[in-house]
């Protein structure tokens, strides 16, 4: 379930994933991914009963919600919380 959210996330975030040149970089670049879910996940309280892989299909179904996570991880990437917190809260989160 957890890579299956992972494997959404990374596709919303592509462009920026292709960034990584070395293998550090690749594993800092997770790390944050990791950190936005979470942030997403205590935002939004889905239902115990919807899978990861369920729950990220909702939140990244809106362009606008993909927009919202890519602008997060690079606000992580860049150490800016404030802009990382304001993409977090653009996030909509889906009906339950």
């Amino acid at each position: 379930m957890k890579a299956c959210w992972m494997l959404c996330l990374v596709s919303a975030l592509s462009a920026t994933a292709a960034r990584a040149e070395s293998p550090l970089q690749s594993l800092q670049f997770e790390q944050q991914k990791q950190r936005v879910l979470k942030a997403v996940k205590e935002k939004c309280s889905p239902a115990a009963t919807l899978s990861d892989n369920d729950f990220a299909n909702q939140v990244l179904a809106s362009k606008e919600n993909q927009t919202y996570v890519r602008e997060a991880t690079l606000a992580k990437e860049r150490n800016n919380q404030k802009n990382y917190r304001a993409a977090i809260d653009k996030i909509t989160c889906p009906a339950q």
